[in-house]
Order: structure tokens, then sequence, then C-alpha cells
């Protein structure tokens, strides 16, 4: 049953009648892709409707474009190869050799054996906090370092619900960790705490906190059309608030504003359009036998068009086969399927279809519904545009991971266009440097990039859901996608950090735009490394190639000497009623939680400083311990 078109619905469509999105089902009509024009289509009727021969062969060639993108690859792996060298061993440890301990080592020693450009002091930041902000943060980080209560905190707070008593705990936790991590619920409250960030010389990334995760349980199937069609209010509702965000951030000068997407979508057709990537990636790994990244016409259609839900039902694996190969030369690599085989080209769509009874795959409601969510994000993007505020997308759950790359890639094509582009990119990605693939997507994104025209925008995060995502790989019976170990994780990280300067570097000497970086991080010793490489390969910051970036109250002695040191830093500013933020709040009590010993001289810090004003004594710098949180 379709939705009623909502105010927003309406906003949406106005807002884009300048850029309409493609017919959402158009697949007995002849259509020609427009979203990349070296591709070929064939007739949708072609694709689906009769058998076909296999392609005609093609004539060698001296270096096909796929040549020059492999060399393309391997320059680039060779410039990670050279920044490395010059990184602290850690750096330089994949994800196998950082089981070894000294991988551990090494990473703790990081700029030991060079001057150390990273000197955080706990007074800068304190100097800004008066006493009962000070006093609430000492009583945060003394909760956060019990790790007991932090575990229990969540039925704590479910017990207090059952026994109605919920406005007592939301009165604690709204003076304690509400007041520290979050900006606040009303504009003026929010504003003000960005325009006191700003006058530090520290950026803001509006975040409107809201979170969304698959339902528990199943819809029965007579509520399931009343369930979209609510889902689909409440992604007007969190549009609406996404452009109150973009207003917010507009307010300060070179703000950012953070967008989720499952806030703009039902979380279940994010989970249902993401359930080929894994299968279809696994598919395409084993097709390819000589390992060399591509595959033919024959594995193509023997083993890769087979893994999606609606592989089977493809008439013409020739005339596909067709489409993906874009350069004609009988080979097609994984970035060649991520472009043809998206959602966003209508001739690929039926391949997201279950077949019959299954459960595998996208139900054909889920079309309209992803042609809603690419409206209201790009209707996002362009309030953005309109205002001069920059965009992150905010990784999420892994199940949900592909479908939200997918939007991502799309804003990013269009908004983040060479053409179009000077200083400053319009659209980040964000990538979970703790998922075991998260190099290999990060570079085929940026080979991506360089296919289609358009700059390359990341912000790399270690992430925050292990746990859970562990907990389901183990529940559901399939390979965990986290790293095996905390060492991996940071080693993944540095090394991701490390290319993309790389290829600062290059494109500055080049005179060329340069890709742009953000360190997400609490890790001093990665921070630290990514300084180090600044220095060796002579970046200039003053356009923001590279920025730095922490969470609103977490490792505030870091951001303030970044500031201090004139780099490019934020602080992720969420905003959001209590209620709202509430699974935010406690995954950062949990992530605190994980490094009890520096919250804890956190904490003695704070302790220090609220004696020091009580008694009158001049302030001393308060060095930060090393230790420091890894989820982010």
């Amino acid at each position: 049953m379709p939705t009623s078109a909502s105010p927003v619905v309406a906003a949406i469509t106005r807002l884009n009648a300048t850029q309409p999105l493609r017919p959402a089902v158009a697949y007995a009509q002849p259509t020609r892709l427009s979203f990349i024009h070296t591709r070929r289509a064939a007739p949708a009727a072609a694709l689906y409707s009769r058998a076909a021969g296999p392609p005609a062969a093609h004539p060698p060639r001296a270096l096909s474009a796929r040549g020059e993108s492999a060399a393309l690859s391997a320059a680039a792996r060779g410039l990670a190869a050279s920044a490395l060298q010059r990184a602290p061993a850690a750096a330089r440890e994949g994800p196998v050799a950082a089981k070894d301990p000294a991988a551990s080592a090494g990473i703790a020693d990081a700029g030991a054996a060079a001057e150390r450009l990273l000197q955080p002091d706990a007074s800068l930041a304190l100097d800004h906090q008066n006493m009962a902000k000070l006093l609430t943060v000492w009583m945060v980080y003394q909760a956060c370092g019990s790790t007991r209560l932090v575990q229990l905190a969540p039925k704590i707070l479910k017990a207090f619900e059952r026994l109605r008593l919920a406005w007592l705990s939301n009165a604690v936790v709204r003076r304690t960790f509400f007041a520290w991590f979050c900006a606040g619920e009303k504009e003026r409250e929010i504003v003000h705490t960005m325009r006191v960030l700003k006058e530090s010389g520290i950026g803001s990334i509006l975040d409107f906190s809201a979170e969304a995760d698959l339902p528990e349980g199943e819809v029965a199937a007579g509520a399931a059309d009343a369930a979209r069609a609510h889902a689909n209010v409440k992604a007007d509702a969190f549009a609406k608030e996404y452009f109150h965000g973009m207003h917010m951030a507009a307010q300060v000068p070179h703000a950012f504003a953070a967008i989720k997407i499952t806030g703009l979508a039902d979380p279940e057709v994010l989970y249902r359009l993401s359930m080929p990537h894994r299968p279809l990636r696994e598919a395409f790994l084993a097709a390819d036998h000589d390992n060399d990244g591509r595959v033919d016409y024959t594995q193509f259609k023997d083993a890769v068009l087979p893994a999606m839900p609606g592989g089977e039902r493809v008439a013409s694996p020739s005339g596909m086969f067709s489409m993906v190969d874009a350069n004609g030369d009988g080979q097609v690599d994984w970035v060649d399927i991520q472009m043809a085989l998206g959602m966003d080209n209508p001739l690929a769509r039926p391949l997201y279809l279950r077949a019959g009874a299954s459960e595998y795959g996208a139900l054909e409601s889920d079309i309209e519904d992803y042609e809603r969510l690419v409206s209201r994000a790009r209707a996002v993007v362009q309030q953005a545009t309109a205002k001069g505020v920059r965009v992150m997308i905010d990784a999420e759950h892994t199940y949900f991971q592909p479908m939200i790359d997918h939007v991502a890639l799309v804003l990013q094509r269009e908004f983040n266009a060479m053409a179009t582009q000077s200083a400053q990119t319009l659209v980040y990605n964000t990538y979970q440097m703790y998922r075991a693939d998260a190099l290999q997507r990060m570079t085929d994104d940026y080979e991506r990039a360089l296919r289609e025209g358009w700059r390359f925008s990341a912000k790399l995060v270690r992430g925050a859901y292990m746990e859970l995502e562990r907990a389901r790989a183990a529940e559901l019976g399939y390979a965990s996608p986290i790293n095996a170990t905390l060492d991996a994780t940071h080693a993944m990280y540095n090394r991701g950090v490390a290319l993309l300067l790389d290829r600062v570097a290059a494109a500055q000497r080049q005179g060329a735009v340069p890709p742009a970086l953000f360190v997400a991080t609490h890790n001093n010793d990665s921070i630290e490394l990514a300084l180090q490489q600044l220095r060796a390969l002579q970046i200039d910051t003053a356009s923001e190639p590279v920025m730095f970036g922490q969470l609103l109250g977490m490792q505030d002695a870091t951001s303030y000497a970044l500031a201090k040191a004139g780099l490019p830093i934020y602080k992720y500013v969420p905003y959001g009623s209590l209620d709202e933020v509430m699974p935010y709040l406690i995954r950062r009590a949990q992530e605190n939680s994980a490094v009890a010993g520096a919250i804890r001289h956190e904490a003695a810090l704070v302790m220090a400083e609220i004696r020091r004003r009580l008694l009158g004594r001049a302030r001393q710098p308060q060095p930060v311990a090393s230790e420091a949180t890894s989820s982010l």
C-alpha cells in the first residue's frame, strides 16, 4: 500500500526538481545508462528475456583502461609502502603480522625515535570549564572507570523504567553523561557549544545522534504495509531534522554536519538490499582463479551472476557482461561490478529481487523505498550545499554498510565532481578500520573515484560496534567481519592513513586536487604517526586536505593541543533528545571503560584542577597518559 505524501516528501520533491532520479523500475524499456558515459548498456528486455551467446572476442590491446587501473593501484600500493617505511614499525605491519606481540610494542613506541610532535596538555582543555562542569566531568570519568557499572548500565536503566522511575534515572544521566558528551536539545545551546569550540580554534561536526537498527522479532504479514508507511514517515522526520541540522551548522563558519543513512530509510530495506554484497564478493574472489583481480565472461556467467538473488533470471548474461565490461577488453574487476551493478542502475535492480518464496534479497517495494532514500539524501546534501555546510556520512552496522556505502558513493559522484571542486569537498564517507576488509574497501572506492572523476573524501575511524558485530556473527554462524586483534586494527588504521597521506602529498606536488582525509581517532599514537608523516611529506593543510577529529567530551587535551598548533581539528558535536541519544551515550561510557587506566588518569587531572582552583594555586602543565580509546 503506497504511503501518502508528507510535507517533507513534497519539499524533497521540489528540491530534486532540477536533478530528478532515474525511473524507479524501467525494466521493459530500452534504456541507456547515464551514470557513467563510457559504459555501454543493453536494452532491459534483452537482458532479462531471452538467452544470448557469449560476447564477441576482443582484439588485444597494448594497455587497456583496466591495465591502467591496475597500474594505478600498484603505484598507490608502492607509494603507501614508501610512506610506511618512514613510519614506525607498527604502522607497517598488516593485520596478520599484527598478531606478533612486537607489533603492539611498536605502536606503543610510535614517534619515540623522533621528537614527539603531539604534546597534549589537559590544562589547555580544563581552563575552558567552570567549576560545575569540572565536577560533572569528574563524576562521569569516575563512573566510566567502573567497568562493572558500565556493563550493568543498560540493565539498570531498564530496571528504573520498569519501576516507573525513568524520570529519576533520566535526570541523573541528563546532568552527567548527557551534559558532557552532548551539546543539548535546543538550538540555542547547540549553537553556543559550537561557537565556544570555534573560539578555541576547534571546528564542529554537528551530529543528530539518534540511531536506528533492525527491529526485534518479525513483523506480522498483515502489518507489513502499516510498518512500511510508519518507517517512511519516520524517515521523513529524520530528513526534516537533518535540514534543521544544516541550518544550525551554517551559523558557525566551516562546520560539518553528519548524517546517518539508516535515518533516511527503513533499516529492514537497507538490510535486504545489502544482503547480496557478501555472497557476490565471495563469488567474485572464488571465480578469480589466477588472483589477478579480474574475471572473464565465463567466470562472470557461471559464478558471479548466480550469487545475486535474481541472477538466475538473467536471460542474457552476455548482455549483462557487456554492460559491466566498461572498456570492452573481455575482463571485469570488482570496481567494474560495483559501478555497473549498483542500485542506481535501473537495469541491475532485478538482480537484487528475491526469487519466489526465498528470503534472500529485496522486495519489489524496496525499489520504491530505495528511490525515496536517495531522494531524501540528495535533498539533505542540496540543503548543505545551499548553506555552505560539508557533510559526513556515518558508518554503521556491517549488515547495512553495503547500501550505506552505495548511497555515499552516489552522492560523492554527484557533489564531489572534480570539475566543480576547488578547496573543499562536500561529502565524506566513513571507513571503519576495525573491519577486516576495510583497507580493500577504501582502495576500491579510491579507484572508483579516479575512474568516475570525483574527489575521494574519507573519514577513517576504528569503529563503534565491535561487540555487537562479533556476537551477531557467532549467533548466525558466519565469520566475524572484525579484525581478530586490537593490534590488527591499529595497524590497519595507520596503514589507511599513510596511504591517503601519500596520495595527498603526491597530488599537491603535481598541483592537482588531492583526496581529502579526516583522521578521526582518540589514539594519540596514531595521531603522532600522522603528524610525523605530514611533516615528512611536507603536506600543506591550509585548504584542509587533512583534518583531525575527536568526539565532544573525549580526548579534549589532544583536541586543544592540535588547535594550538594551528592544525585543522574538529569535534563531533552530538545533539538530540535524551531518549534518542541514549544508545550513543552508553557506547561512550563503554569506550571510556575499555581504557580504565587512561580514564582514571583523566579523572585525577580533573580533580587536581578542582583542588588548584579551590586553593588558588598557579596552573602547571598536565601531561596526558598515552593510553587512549581504540574504538574511534
